[in-house]
């Protein structure tokens, strides 16, 4: 781990109220003597202010400190990716029982679409009167076909 990510960790501490009063002067000491950036800028004033006692202040000479963690980007980010990743998922789950549900509605009759019988001359093509009578010819086709490889396997021997 850096000294940069060590300094991180206790400033994460320092404003959940969890360090310890070394750790606390180990974080004075750190911005007092380094130079930190824009990004902990702020960081740095607050700490000045804490080592020194906390002197009172005039109201209009009372820095205005915008507490933040040294790192939004990445946590924005996180999020912004977090909630991308929750409504693809959504919308995933949400094509996924539509096509489920709109599929079944239809596979049962549609693989008989433009079917008819004709039986005594008369033409029957409403599939679901006959729909019946398409799977019983389907079958004794099955069992024509299975008889026939049965006599086929038997003449070769």
């Amino acid at each position: 781990m850096t000294q940069r990510e060590h300094i991180e960790q206790l400033v994460e501490k320092f404003l959940d109220g969890r360090t310890t009063n070394a750790e606390e002067r180990e974080l004075y000491a750190w911005f007092r003597s380094n130079d930190v950036g824009e990004e902990w800028a702020e960081l740095k004033a607050m700490f000045a202010w804490y080592e020194a006692g906390m002197p009172e202040q005039k109201v209009e000479q009372t820095p205005q400190l915008e507490l933040r963690s040294p790192r939004p980007e990445r946590r924005g980010l996180w999020i912004a990716v977090g909630a991308v990743a929750g409504v693809a998922a959504s919308v995933v789950v949400a094509l996924t029982v539509w096509l489920t549900f709109d599929n079944s509605q239809h596979n049962d009759l549609s693989i008989y679409a433009g079917s008819y019988i004709v039986d005594g001359g008369i033409r029957y093509d409403n599939i679901s009167d006959i729909e019946g009578d398409i799977e019983a010819m389907l079958e004794r086709a099955d069992r024509i076909e299975q008889s026939a490889d049965e006599l086929i396997a038997w003449a070769q021997l």
